[in-house]
């Protein structure tokens, strides 16, 4: 489900139904911070970056399916804490 419309925002809508927007919203929003992550750091140059939020398995699942190499930057981080994500053998 998209987002509820500036129209509708005094609409009172049933709680499933602004569950499943919420939901969708967090994982737009998450998709949108990691691709601006990632393309921030190739606009400067670089090949790769860390990345210090949790990543869920859907959006681990999209980046690795376009390409991305995912890795933990430190055998001491918590896992899921940070995520490496890398272009550089992209082809």
């Amino acid at each position: 489900m998209s987002r509820i419309p500036q129209d509708e925002l005094t609409t009172l809508k049933a709680a499933t139904a602004v569950k499943t927007v919420a939901e969708g919203a967090v994982a737009e929003l998450e998709e949108m911070s990691v691709a601006h992550a990632i393309n921030t750091a190739a606009n400067t140059g670089a090949y790769e970056v860390v990345y210090s939020k949790p990543i869920s398995a859907a959006l681990k699942t999209k980046l690795a399916g376009q390409g991305y190499v995912l890795s933990s930057p430190s055998p001491i981080a918590r896992v899921g804490d940070e995520v490496i994500i890398s272009w550089k053998d992209a082809e």
